[in-house]
């Protein structure tokens, strides 16, 4: 119960992250008109937004990974 990384893992243990991932890069998402309208020189905006759109590529592909193996678990206990 309180290991969360012992297999086999739930399926809500999957959805949750999965989740998370998403909100994670809604929040990234919506960070990026703060950084355009503030007040800190050009090279820094162009640098962290970069990051920014690095950082919600990498929480959508989290995201997606979370529910193809939730998936995959689902296809494997039906067979």
């Amino acid at each position: 119960m309180f290991n969360i990384l012992r297999r086999p893992f739930e399926k809500s243990t999957f959805e949750a992250w999965a989740k998370i991932f998403d909100d994670i890069a809604k929040v990234a998402f919506l960070g990026i008109p703060v950084i355009i309208y503030g007040e800190y020189p050009v090279e820094f905006k162009l640098f962290n937004i970069v990051i920014l759109i690095v950082g919600i590529y990498i929480f959508i592909l989290g995201g997606r990974v979370c529910r193809r193996t939730l998936e995959l678990n689902a296809h494997k206990r039906e067979e």
